[in-house]
């Protein structure tokens, strides 16, 4: 009887080994899904802990790799949407709504989201030198009421509404700035007198149709910087998206920063 029992245990568990055997061979490093550290990648095994690797799982790689795994927590995707405001792409409907109303398609967009799983908005609060937030250093956008530097009335501010409500539905948003573009192709509403093209002009060149501030200004990426920190400072923000950091897309013409660049020169680059 006891030999019977234990032969049929031995059998049993000689089963269980090959089916669980057969099933991690069966996938590769990157899909087998470790319980405790997620998916691994194939590296050489000296360069992985010993606790944190399995064999079999990188077949055709050499003796050496093996599928490691990290030991650090996985932490959870990040499932994010962007909102554009920049000429009114995914917010708002119209410049003539009513601050009810722009809220309303906010919450719309938000409640969406939610109900799409995401878990975090990358929200244009920067488009073109405006803003759609309160700022003492930059206009209200044009792209929340029609006329720039106008701000909406009755005054409300759209990024601490959004903050509040995304973070309701355990949603991160992220501010998402256009540091240098200063106005879009073909525009031609007069800037407020606080815009940085107004407060830095020698620095607001027209190129390809857009209006771009001057990358190599050393008062304009000190104002950029200036009002990255008063965005950090004054909202919960979960984080800042730079857009656009780079100098604009060639048009077959020099960007006109002649004088920018030779300073640059003058100081090794530096």
């Amino acid at each position: 009887m006891n030999l019977i029992f234990i032969a049929t245990v031995f059998c049993w568990l000689l089963k269980f080994s090959i089916f669980s055997l057969y099933q991690v061979r069966a996938n590769t490093c990157d899909t087998y899904n470790h319980t405790q550290y997620g998916f691994g990648q194939c590296i050489n095994q000296s360069l992985c802990p010993n606790d944190l690797y399995l064999t079999g799982l990188c077949e055709s790689k050499p003796m050496d790799v093996k599928c490691c795994f990290s030991s650090q927590t996985i932490k959870e995707e990040f499932r994010a949407a962007w909102i554009a405001t920049v000429s009114n792409i995914d917010w708002l409907s119209t410049r003539t709504a009513t601050p009810t109303q722009q809220q309303s398609e906010l919450l719309n967009i938000l409640n969406t989201l939610q109900k799409l799983n995401m878990n975090a908005v990358v929200f244009q609060i920067r488009p073109v030198g405006d803003t759609l937030y309160a700022s003492s250093l930059k206009p209200w956008s044009i792209y929340l009421t029609g006329i720039h530097g106008k701000p909406p009335s009755p005054l409300w501010d759209p990024l601490e509404f959004i903050i509040a409500e995304a973070h309701k539905r355990n949603i991160e948003v992220h501010a998402w700035i256009n540091p240098y573009r200063a106005r879009m192709s073909g525009a031609t509403y007069e800037l407020a007198s606080n815009h940085m093209a107004k407060r830095f002009s020698k620095y607001a060149y027209t190129y390809n149709k857009y209006m771009w501030m001057d990358p190599g200004s050393v008062e304009v990426q000190e104002f950029i910087v200036n009002v990255t920190e008063d965005i950090v400072r004054r909202y919960a923000v979960d984080g800042i998206h730079m857009d656009d950091y780079f100098y604009p897309c060639n048009d077959r013409t020099e960007f006109p920063d002649g004088t920018t660049y030779a300073e640059y020169q003058q100081h090794d680059g530096k």
